[in-house]
């Protein structure tokens, strides 16, 4: 394998990477996009679970996004 092969592996692989990612977050946003809308469950004061679960899931979605777009600025760097 020469050298211009395993960057082109690398790229592939960070472009795998990121779409991967890109998928999980739109999994998650989706999940939560049924409460984006509803000011009761958004405002109504005390701890609940499932406002909780959708926050976390927020946060994750945010996170599986940002990580896809390190992918693809490692992959645009790579193949720069």
């Amino acid at each position: 394998m020469t050298r211009r092969e395993r960057l082109e592996a690398k790229i592939e692989k960070r472009e795998e990477w990121a779409a991967g990612r890109r998928a999980r977050a739109a999994d998650l946003y989706r999940y939560t996009d049924r409460y984006r809308g509803d000011v009761a469950f958004n405002t109504q004061p005390g701890h609940i679970p499932e406002r909780a679960r959708v926050i976390r899931k927020i946060d994750q979605a945010h996170e599986h996004a940002q990580m896809a777009e390190h992918h693809d600025t490692k992959a645009a760097g790579l193949a720069g």
